[in-house]
This record gives C-alpha cells, structure tokens and sequence, in this order.
C-alpha cells in the first residue's frame, strides 16, 4: 500500500511547517505588527521517558541479526514458501494492461502478503523458467486503488531466480565478529544505554513541543501577510499535485491519493494546506518575536557549524550544494529556534515526572536495573527533516529528511 502523505513537515520538536525557505531576518521585523506575546516564562511542563523494555532490545538484536542474514540462489526445487523469487509479471483486465500492474526484475517473498491474494500462493511449486497464468480478484474494498475494487484480474508471471534467506544464529561469537563486543550481554547492555539516551533525547525534544506549543496558544495573532499566504500554501500544493503524478506508474489516481491522505476534494485539500501554512506562520512569527525581544541572535560561525555537520553527515561536497537545495537563511533559521526553544525551556517549569523501572535486561538475577520516567517519544523526527518531511519526500533524493526535528524554517 501507498505511504500515507501529509501535507507540511515537522519541525520544532512536533510541529508543522512547510518544506519552504523565503527572506530571511529581513521579515522579521513585520510580524510584530500580527503578534502580541503572551506568557512565554514559567510555562509548567511535564518530561516523561519511555522505559527500555526487553521487547525493545530483542527488536535492536533481530535487526543485528536479519542485517547480517545471507540471500542464496536455488536451482535444484521450484518455490516454496519463504523463498524470494525475482519475477516478470504483466496484469491485464478484460484483456488490456492497466496502470500499476506490471513489473520487471521485482523480488518477491512468498508468503510476505504484498500482493493480491492468490497471487503468492499461485506461484507455489512452480519452478524457474515456468509462465504462470493466475486469474484473481482484486480485494474489495481496495484502499489502494479503488478503480480496481471487486475487479477480476489475470497476471502472466515468469519465475525468473529462486532465493532463499539464510538468518546466522546469535552466539557470542557473531556478536564479537560483527560488534565492538566480546558477548551477547554485553551486546544487550550497550543497546539499553543507546536506547536510553534515544529517550532521553526524545522525551526532550516532547518537552520543547509542549512548552513551545502553550507558548503558541498564548499569543494573540490577529492576521497575515496574505502574500506570503497564498505564495506557501500555492508552492504546497504544486509540491502535492507533482507526488501525486508521481504515483500515476503505481496505478493511483490523482483522487487515490487525495483519498489516503483524508481529503475528499481538491478544495478541501487546499482547505488543509491553509490550514497547516497559517499554523507553521503562527509558530514562526511567534519565534522571532521572542527572539527579538530576548536579544536571542545567530552568529556566522554557528550557521556554518550547522551547514557543516549537514555536509558531513549527508556527504554533501560543497555549501553551494545545501543553499541551493535550502536558500540562504534556512540554516541560520535552524540555529535560530533551537536557541529560543532552550530559552523557552530554560525558563519553564517542570510539574510533574513519573517513574517506572525498566524491565530486567540480565537473566542472571532477575532484578530491574535501570529506572527511567515513561512516555511515548514524539514524532519526528526524522530526524531531523526524517524529519522534515514534505509532501516530496518520497522522491527527493537531497531532502531535508534528516535535519533536526527541532527546526523551523526561514520565510
């Protein structure tokens, strides 16, 4: 099934804003004239820590493992289920080929669920080289594409390679071969600090968002620059329209993907895009205001700190490269938000913090050995724009995916 797509990206610990840069500090100035401030100080706040369970370092240890699984050819037996075969399939209805449902050199688990049912199983003891005529049904209701709800189907399917995945067995031994550790334990023990920093980061960022957010409703905001309105909610929607003409070779209409991502029309799309633009400019205006007033400034060097950690972290060669994919300002902008996000938490009060002991990590003695506070970490960030995430994002090769999920983004 299609990724579900929403509109905006997520910056400032959580919330909205557009995949958009624009003027820089030159507009700060004006939005002094749409915003009166209110309580920014002595925000109470609660900071909660998701606990580190067992459930969560056994997921780290299956992903160790499966990361190091080996995929070997079969050419002795016809497909079974488990196998990974790689096929041709060519889908008509009433004897004509439809959109999306073709597909050259695709591999396939059998047994995975990803296509139609029958068509897995269909292909079952059936060998490399074999055609296989399979007449099916498309499910009904079908989310995916309701043009083919209910609909019959015939695919001609050509076997082209049988895999099977080989999973190495976990033993002190891999563990040592693969990691900078000698047993499992010791293995499991360094995945608990990692995922406990992880919380603690993540509960962090939860807190910025929720003193960010009250700060927000606390100011009066009595309207826009209703250019710069239409200028990001136009530049939004052109960036929807071009994702969704990217899912035509899927076999998704334009109306398939308003429908996944909860709009029943264009109008009510353009409806939310405003909606989501006068909030990310609510947030923004609200930023630089503070800013102002506290004398909270961005110097030089740190712009070109962040700009470099970017260029590193994403192998990106020259600075001309990530201005010309972010404009000029948007990194200053980035620096900019998580000082007055600091600020703001500096200077915040925290109510309340609920305990809970992490389950037992060490079979030895069955004792709990770590205690954390509980919560569920926010969203985002991812990553940092992994964490800015535009209606793009799935196929932009440089976007802001990864950049911190505590950002905002220049007008």
């Amino acid at each position: 099934m299609m990724k579900k797509q929403r509109v905006g990206a997520i910056v400032l610990a959580g919330m909205m804003m557009l995949s958009m840069t624009g003027c820089g500090n030159s507009k700060a100035k004006a939005y002094s004239k749409y915003v009166t401030l209110g309580d920014y100080k002595g925000i109470e706040y609660t900071k909660t820590v998701a606990a580190v369970t067992e459930d969560d370092i056994q997921s780290k240890l299956d992903s160790f493992v499966d990361g190091l699984a080996e995929t070997n050819e079969v050419t002795d037996r016809a497909v079974e289920d488990g196998d990974i075969v790689n096929i041709d399939y060519v889908g008509t209805m009433d004897g004509e080929e439809f959109d999306g449902g073709s597909a050259t050199g695709q591999d396939l688990t059998i047994g995975s669920n990803s296509f139609i049912d029958g068509f897995e199983t269909g292909l079952i003891g059936h060998n490399v080289g074999d055609e296989v005529s399979l007449d099916l049904q498309f499910p009904d209701p079908y989310p995916n594409n309701t043009d083919l709800a209910g609909k019959d189907v015939n695919f001609k399917v050509t076997i082209n390679k049988i895999s099977v995945k080989t999973t190495p067995e976990l033993t002190d031994q891999l563990v040592k071969d693969n990691t900078d550790y000698d047993t499992i334990d010791a293995y499991k023990e360094s995945i608990k600090e990692d995922l406990k920093k992880t919380n603690e980061t993540n509960a962090e960022k939860q807190a910025k968002s929720d003193i960010f957010d009250k700060v927000v409703s606390n100011c009066k905001i009595s309207g826009y620059d209703e250019d710069v309105v239409k200028d990001l909610v136009d530049e939004e929607f052109k960036s929807f329209k071009n994702t969704a003409d990217s899912y035509k070779s899927y076999g998704y209409s334009y109306e398939d993907v308003l429908s996944m991502n909860g709009y029943d029309s264009e109008d009510s799309l353009k409806k939310g895009i405003t909606e989501y633009v006068k909030k990310y400019l609510d947030q923004k205006m609200v930023l630089y205001c503070i800013a102002a007033k506290e004398g909270i400034k961005v110097s030089s060097e740190e712009t070109d700190k962040k700009v470099q950690e970017y260029m590193d972290t994403y192998n990106v060669k020259t600075k001309e490269e990530v201005y010309n994919y972010f404009g000029d300002d948007y990194f200053e902008v980035l620096v900019l938000s998580e000082k007055v996000m600091d600020y703001l938490k500096d200077n915040a009060k925290l109510v309340d913090s609920t305990e809970a002991d992490s389950e037992d990590t060490e079979a030895a003695d069955g004792k709990d050995t770590t205690e954390a506070t509980t919560t569920e970490a926010s969203s985002e960030s991812e990553d940092t724009t992994e964490d800015t995430e535009s209606t793009t994002e799935d196929t932009e090769a440089t976007t802001a995916e990864d950049t911190e999920a505590t950002t905002t983004e220049a007008e």
